[in-house]
């Protein structure tokens, strides 16, 4: 299963963006969930570098497992890049919630993920 968690700030603006693990919806290079999440979160990362430059963390960026940082103070632009993508991943979730969790915190996102 794949794991998203997102943390926000105190004003409500996305913090960081957590997710692991595989779907297991099909068969290794052929799992059209873990294609989708994989599309959307590669999307985000470009859009923030390519389209809305803002910098952003990479924590950790391997097979499964992304870990994105956002800037404390976001560009209303990088903020709409953000917020897009956060929607599409959500909506993957509500659609495949075999597959996808959605985990939302406000607010602490250091303790406990």
């Amino acid at each position: 299963m794949i794991q998203i968690r997102v943390c926000y700030n105190g004003e409500g603006a996305p913090q960081r963006l957590m997710m692991t693990g595989h779907a297991g919806h099909g068969p290794y290079g052929q799992d059209v969930v873990c294609a989708a999440a994989s599309a959307l979160v590669e999307t985000l990362m470009l859009g923030l570098r390519q389209v809305t430059p803002t910098d952003v963390t990479v924590v950790s960026n391997h097979e499964g497992n992304v870990e994105l940082v956002f800037p404390v103070k976001l560009s209303e632009s990088a903020r709409a890049v953000i917020e897009t993508i956060l929607t599409g991943l959500k909506d993957l979730s509500d659609t495949e919630p075999r597959f996808v969790r959605w985990i939302q915190k406000d607010l602490n996102c250091d303790e406990g993920g």
